[in-house]
C-alpha cells in the first residue's frame, strides 16, 4: 500500500506545467527536478481545491492546443511565443507564482547560482566573508 496520495494531475500536465515554468524562469544549469517542482506544489493545491485543478488542467489542455505539437514538443521559440499569447490568464499567473517561489527557495538552485543559502543557522554573514568583495574594484579613497 503507498503512502503518497494520487497525484491530482495527469502526467501530461504536470509536464505542460514544467516546460512553462522552465519556459518563464529559463535556466541550462538547473536540473529538470528543479522545474519538477512547480507540478508538484501545483498538484497538492489541485487535490485541495476543485476550482485550482480545472484551471491547471484547462490551462495546460489550451497550451497544449496552441499548436500541433504538445506545448513540450515544441521549440523554445514557440514555447516563449505561446507562454507570450497566454500571458496574464489565470493559469498563466498560477504557474508564474508558484514557479518562482518553488524555483527559487530550491537549494539545488542556491548551489547553481552560487549562493550558500540562509545564514542565520551558520552565524550570519559577517563572519563569514560578508566582507570579501574581491570580485569588485577596490573603492576610490576620498583624499
Amino acid at each position: 500500500m503507498s503512502t503518497h496520495a494520487p497525484m491530482a494531475l495527469e502526467q501530461n500536465v504536470a509536464e505542460t506545467v514544467a516546460a512553462l515554468a522552465r519556459t518563464l524562469y529559463p535556466h541550462d544549469a538547473l536540473a529538470d527536478a528543479v522545474y519538477a517542482r512547480v507540478p508538484a506544489k501545483l498538484d497538492e493545491a489541485a487535490r485541495e481545491d476543485a476550482a485550482q485543478a480545472k484551471t491547471i488542467n484547462d490551462g495546460a489542455a489550451a497550451l497544449d492546443g496552441r499548436g500541433d505539437q504538445r506545448f513540450v514538443d515544441r521549440s523554445a521559440e514557440q514555447q516563449l511565443a505561446d507562454a507570450k499569447a497566454i500571458a496574464g490568464s489565470d493559469f498563466f499567473e498560477l504557474v508564474r507564482s508558484t514557479a518562482v517561489v518553488e524555483i527559487y527557495s530550491d537549494p539545488q538552485t542556491w548551489a547553481a547560482f552560487g549562493y550558500e543559502g540562509p545564514s542565520f543557522a551558520k552565524g550570519g554573514y559577517i563572519d563569514r566573508g560578508f566582507n570579501d568583495l574581491d570580485w569588485l574594484p577596490d573603492p576610490e579613497q576620498e583624499a
